[in-house]
């Protein structure tokens, strides 16, 4: 599954965007309820909480990755990369959430396999790779 762990999306909405207390209330609640709709297969409903989410903070990439997640179970391949890609243009460059990066990397990769596009999958998984040598 690539959602990450909910206590480690929690601690990283929770200290890494400074927001208004309500709002990050909002946004962790409502990828809390996304979880359980994942967990439960209603992958639409989780899509719809986490797209709520977004129209709250759209510079979040933690859930623009778990969006891209939620597509990919979904077989949504097209979509699942592009979700994936937004989350990394969000990221910046910062070195705490690498893994992320390497995760969105990771999700772009399957996409791709999804899409039959090997040179796709092959570049994905070599910037994956770079990125966790480093």
């Amino acid at each position: 599954m690539f959602l990450l762990k909910r206590w480690i999306i929690i601690a990283l909405l929770c200290f890494s965007w400074p927001v208004q207390a309500d709002v990050s209330n909002a946004i962790v609640s409502l990828l809390s309820e996304s979880f359980k709709q994942y967990d439960a297969q209603k992958y639409e409903q989780a899509a719809a909480l986490l797209e709520r989410a977004l129209g709250i903070d759209g510079r979040n990439p933690v859930l623009w990755h778990n969006l891209a997640g939620v597509r990919l179970k979904q077989e949504d391949w097209k979509r699942a990369a592009d979700l994936a890609i937004k989350s990394n243009s969000l990221i910046a460059g910062s070195d705490e959430q690498k893994g992320l990066r390497i995760r969105n990397f990771m999700v772009i990769a399957l996409a791709c396999e999804g899409m039959q596009d090997n040179e796709c999958a092959n570049e994905a998984r070599t910037r994956a790779y770079a990125l966790a040598k480093n």
